[in-house]
């Protein structure tokens, strides 16, 4: 049986549609939608209030024992909460908290952050790859300032959720 020529042109035009739209769809963007970081995240509060989330603008927030530590926060940005990046080719990483305002900016007032964790590979697809995981073994800090801090989760994932809470000693006007 074969076909009018009106048939082989409306199959020529519908294979190349599918042709086209597969192509488009393979030059895209990946399938990837998963967070591809495992970062711990740290929130400021008031150790008087600790139910409320405070913002911080006098900070500077930097790495300490690696040759590319760099500034994650700088005064004056405002912040009530951060990220904490783990070094994946260390068991430990530490972190100062550099209180900027002027009367609070000697060295001598600053907090350090410091973390011990396993780390392990983590498989989420053959789009996202593989990220490394960590679990808290170890949280220790200093109290200059910051009145006090609590791990939250010990297991650090993809998923975005808060890992540990800082907590500072806040004047409540009256």
């Amino acid at each position: 049986m074969a076909l009018s020529r009106k048939s082989r042109i409306v199959w020529l035009c519908t294979g190349l549609s599918v042709v086209g739209l597969t192509l488009l769809t393979a030059c895209g963007e990946s399938g990837c939608y998963e967070n591809r970081s495992s970062i711990p995240q740290a929130t400021f509060y008031a150790y008087n209030m600790p139910d409320r989330a405070i913002a911080i603008d006098s900070i500077e927030v930097y790495g300490v024992g690696h040759p590319t530590d760099s500034l994650l926060v700088e005064a004056g940005s405002g912040t009530s909460s951060l990220y904490l990046p783990f070094r994946s080719d260390a068991d430990t990483t530490r972190y100062v908290i550099h209180y900027a305002s002027q009367e609070l900016a000697d060295t001598a007032n600053n907090d350090t952050l410091m973390f011990a964790y396993t780390r392990f590979p983590y498989f989420i697809s053959g789009d996202c790859g593989v990220v490394f995981n960590y679990t808290i073994t170890r949280f220790e800090y200093t109290c200059h300032l910051l009145d006090s801090a609590a791990l939250v989760t010990a297991e650090v994932t993809n998923t975005e959720a808060e890992t540990v809470q800082l907590f500072y000693y806040v004047a409540i006007e009256e």
